[in-house]
């Protein structure tokens, strides 16, 4: 196996390897993998046992704000500028064009008063050339979804030193083309998994992303003025409990949950068949809950998405369609900002249906440099009334 300085090095900048050695020392003894076995049992006790003595998490409102008119996914095609409007925030995965054009599509975007999320497949690799180019050290699996796994497979390794890498050198390039925020997919749990991620891995992949962002903002890539930041996807509820614990600098840019029913933590399959049969309640559901505490927190936006045509997890080859009384339970949950449901699960693009909720509609106006850490001491969200 190559040495891991090696692997980190490859491919990506002198500094941005740095970044990832250094990400790499919150793993015990300079290993590939988290040894997560024991994590945070002790604490776990103390905070259940203290929990009510606890004090509030900062909030670290902004001072100014701009409208939020949603999010427009554009993950899987190049649409027209003339598709979106300001205060939206549209999604692109770069690798669809070359870095000129990803960089005028950017700016324009940016023209129209719109901000930019780069979509990193991250915690998932496809097959091909990007699994292939992965070490055999690295472990891959099913991605829990017979439609998925038709190109894509799970990284089950997730904080290996190479797939550390590629996520920096992933996240290095969206902020250096001038996109506004980074949203690392696949980092959730999903149905039929048996390697769920942990919190340490999960600090370690958050701290990646920010260390690289400091020091891109430090050195003048990252313009004074523009507005950055990770989106929290999926696994919500850790985003919350490393939160609670102090273990994160700052809230991520906003929030988003996908096929909610699908990646809900219950045994095999059971809340699709749940979802499909219309007997699947959103406040089953932990992700959605957490997700609703942190943007009635921090007033940041939450959207959900889901699709129309959902692909059966338990019969290969089968699709049925989202019921709507599930869309309509979502949308009225207090916190949730918008519900987006794309036609098919097969091409990621696309507004078509919006329900709007109650949730927060405004983004920070420009960073705030000087707001104090999240880190560093434990705290308590508010709880979501009745």
């Amino acid at each position: 196996m190559e040495n891991t300085t090696t692997i980190v090095r490859r491919g990506i900048s002198a500094a941005a390897g740095s970044i990832v050695l250094t990400a790499m020392h919150l793993i015990a003894g300079g290993l590939t993998q988290v040894d997560d076995s024991k994590e945070f049992r002790a604490g776990d006790v103390a905070k259940a046992r203290d929990r009510h003595q606890t004090e509030m998490c900062a909030r670290l409102l902004p001072s100014e704000t701009i409208k939020f008119s949603g999010l427009y996914p554009a993950i899987e095609s190049r649409l027209a500028l003339s598709s979106f409007e300001p205060g939206q925030v549209v999604e692109i995965d770069p690798r669809t064009m070359s870095e000129s054009e990803a960089r005028d599509y950017i700016g324009g975007l940016k023209a129209l008063g719109a901000r930019v999320s780069i979509y990193l497949v991250g915690g998932h690799c496809d097959i091909g050339d990007d699994c292939d180019s992965l070490p055999s050290s690295v472990q891959l699996g099913s991605t829990g979804s017979w439609n998925w796994n038709q190109s894509e497979r799970r990284i089950l390794t997730i904080t290996h030193a190479a797939v550390l890498a590629r996520l920096a050198k992933g996240i290095e390039n969206g902020w250096r083309l001038g996109a506004n925020y980074i949203r690392i997919d696949n980092l959730h749990h999903p149905a039929g998994s048996t390697h769920p991620r942990t919190r340490m891995q999960m600090q370690a992949i958050i701290d990646l992303g920010e260390n690289i962002e400091d020091r891109l903002r430090a050195d003048g890539t990252i313009e004074p003025e523009r507005v950055t930041g990770l989106v929290a996807h999926n696994n919500l509820v850790t985003w919350e409990q490393l939160i609670e614990q102090g273990k994160l600098r700052r809230p991520p840019a906003f929030f988003t949950s996908e096929r909610t029913g699908q990646l809900t933590a219950l045994p095999g399959f059971e809340g699709d068949a749940r979802l499909k049969g219309a007997l699947l309640s959103p406040r089953d559901i932990p992700d959605l809950q957490a997700g609703r505490r942190l943007a009635e927190h921090f007033q940041i936006p939450y959207t959900v998405v889901e699709f129309r045509r959902s692909h059966d997890l338990g019969h290969p080859g089968k699709t049925y369609q989202l019921p709507q009384s599930y869309v309509d339970a979502i949308q009225h949950l207090s916190e949730v900002t918008e519900v987006i449901v794309i036609p098919d699960e097969s091409q990621y693009v696309g507004r078509s249906e919006v329900f709007w909720g109650t949730g927060p509609k405004t983004l920070p106006k420009s960073p705030n440099l000087t707001a104090p850490s999240l880190a560093g001491r434990a705290c308590r969200l508010m709880a979501l009334p009745n």
